[in-house]
């Protein structure tokens, strides 16, 4: 998990983002196919419900579950989710 200062958790639930996912990442090529495309934010990811996630800290990136228009369902850290464009 990546480590953040100051974290502001601005990612919503049902929100519309552009998933960033980074090109140097190769080994998940389903989510390299969806690098850069418009996704809703389906809920944020929790180790009380069984999610693999480290149990919420204060320093720790957010992760959400994701989903493209295409069905296809991954997990993100906080982030790879922006608005820098309409979406």
């Amino acid at each position: 998990m990546k480590l953040l200062t100051n974290r502001i958790n601005r990612v919503r639930s049902n929100g519309r983002y552009k998933f960033n996912y980074p090109s140097l990442f190769v080994t998940l090529p389903e989510y390299t196919a969806h690098a850069g495309q418009a996704v809703t934010v389906v809920r944020k990811l929790d180790a009380a419900q069984g999610d693999n996630v480290e149990p919420d800290n204060a320093d720790m990136e957010c992760m959400y579950r994701i989903r493209a228009a295409d069905g296809w369902e991954g997990d993100a850290f906080e982030s790879e989710l922006t608005t820098e464009e309409p979406l």
